[in-house]
């Protein structure tokens, strides 16, 4: 235990008692008893530090749970990890299928997102949507699936007495979808009113941007039109039925109040029922990065969005951690960083801006610095930003700058396994990504013999100045005008306008 002397001189906090035991004094020292007078509070006085940073701190000994002691094999080549937990009397189940699902041809897109948002919400062959509805509420579970470009899922929490029912149900729900006819009226029409309106924010457009800048057009990023949305039609989605889930690739997470042979044979049961293995398409290659410069969409916004952005790895890779590192330095770190002191505390330009590290264990990723500011102000946000890149390139980073981003990171290694059911989730998705058993201790080991220079030199290699990306959404007038300083995007290399039109290719 620890103390707040400030406050507890206030009395708002600790009693006299226990900050003394805190800081090592025991209890009864200063205590007025039968033949012991009370000792003056000087002669104590030694003993209290002068400040809370005195006291002392023990030595951070966190080891994470490790994943082998929780792993089960199942039949056809399915995983399951149980993790039990009898606080509750709940039942908490996640599974993985990893998987691609990308479309073969741009006229499947549609197909696929439609197919996806109507498992659940299509109903199952035996229970019509609104029955389906009626049957979670009545007994106050949660039920979901879909399937995304790189992993399909489905999960359930539901009191323990209802947990047979659900892993049935969730089975029927990804295996037999009833993909009712009213249910995908709806779906459509919130497909259709998306796609007109997907370009009405800046976030929307900065996704498309960035993807055609950084991976150029690729079956990740396609998006239906309009036209294919709207000549989908339920019966078209019937030959997508139970794909997506294969049971050579399934992998469970399951927590609560369990008993383990028991759970074991009602997922061997479970798992039964998929099909033994579907073949995974082949993924093309992605065409990006475009060359460094500026690309810009034109609109009336009265903010610009600016993302600054180059090639960084993909996982597993050992550069990603000392990238971590020192994108926790750059701008990751918030209030500390030293891009929020610079363009946020100093300059006032932005509220939020930052940098980070993307994990990618399907595709090579990138490192990127982002923030939004008012148009006036695009340029200059984005000179201070490349002049502060420049400057940790350079004059590399402190002593005291590597060991706060290092004790932060390992102190965030906890927060993965706050609950039973976090360890179940984390343990079912790092197997799907092909993570070593030995994982999270390598993380811890990795980070506590990681050096300032090898931080330093992998901030060197990938955070350029000079070979950015620069990908802004604003309006071009303002932004290409030279501000009261001079200063314009055209400082930061060619610029090349991207027209929505140009976003919606697919090729």
């Amino acid at each position: 235990m620890s103390c707040n002397f400030s406050n507890f001189l206030r009395g708002l906090i600790l009693p006299a008692a226990l900050c003394l035991a805190a800081v090592g004094v025991p209890v009864w020292a200063n205590k007025c008893m039968p033949g012991r007078p009370c000792r003056p509070i000087s002669d104590l006085a030694p003993a209290i530090p002068k400040t809370y940073r005195e006291v002392p701190v023990p030595a951070d000994a966190y080891e994470p749970p490790y994943p082998g002691d929780y792993r089960v094999q199942l039949s056809g080549g399915a995983v399951a990890y149980l993790v039990p937990d009898s606080t509750l009397d709940l039942v908490r189940l996640s599974v993985y299928v990893p998987r691609p699902n990308l479309p073969a041809k741009p006229g499947d897109v549609a197909r696929l997102r439609l197919y996806s948002a109507l498992l659940k919400d299509g109903g199952t062959r035996a229970l019509s949507p609104e029955r389906l509805e009626d049957s979670l509420e009545f007994v106050a579970a949660d039920l979901s699936a879909g399937i995304g470009a790189w992993q399909a899922e489905g999960s359930f929490d539901a009191l323990s007495k209802d947990a047979d029912a659900m892993l049935g149900l969730l089975g029927d729900v990804v295996l037999q979808p009833g993909l009712e006819a009213s249910a995908f009226k709806i779906s459509q029409r919130e497909m259709l009113e998306g796609r007109k309106h997907r370009y009405a924010t800046p976030g929307g457009v900065m996704g498309a941007l960035y993807e055609r800048v950084m991976f150029g057009s690729h079956p990740l990023n396609w998006a239906p039109t309009e036209a294919e949305v709207a000549a989908t039609t339920s019966a078209s989605l019937s030959g997508l039925s139970g794909s997506g889930f294969s049971r050579d690739r399934l992998v469970h997470g399951v927590s609560g109040r369990i008993e383990r042979t028991e759970m074991i044979r009602k997922l061997e049961a479970f798992v039964a029922r998929f099909p033994a293995h579907e073949a995974a398409p082949v993924v093309p290659p992605f065409r990006g990065p475009l060359a460094p410069g500026v690309y810009l969409v034109d609109k009336p916004f009265a903010q610009a969005s600016i993302r600054i952005a180059a090639p960084g790895v993909k996982r597993p890779d050992p550069d990603y951690y000392r990238l971590l590192v020192a994108s926790e330095i750059f701008g990751g770190g918030g209030f500390t960083s030293r891009l929020a002191l610079r363009v946020r505390s100093n300059e006032g330009l932005a509220y939020s801006v930052g940098s980070d590290v993307e994990s990618d264990y399907n595709r090579r990723a990138n490192v990127r610095a982002g923030l939004q500011t008012k148009a006036e102000t695009g340029a200059l946000a984005t000179r201070l930003v490349l002049d502060e890149m420049r400057r940790m390139a350079d004059s590399g980073i402190t002593d005291v700058e590597m060991e706060h981003a290092r004790e932060t990171m390992l102190k965030s290694l906890p927060s993965l396994f706050d609950s039973p059911a976090s360890t179940a989730r984390i343990f079912a998705q790092s197997e799907a990504w092909g993570r070593s058993p030995e994982h999270f201790r390598e993380y811890r080991k990795i980070l506590e013999t990681m050096t300032r220079a090898e931080v330093e030199d992998a901030f060197r290699r990938y955070f350029k100045a000079d070979s950015m990306r620069i990908v802004v959404v604003g309006p071009k007038e303002t932004l290409l005008k030279p501000d009261s300083r001079g200063l314009s995007l055209k400082d930061f290399g060619k610029v090349t306008e991207i027209t929505e039109t140009e976003l919606d290719k697919r090729e």
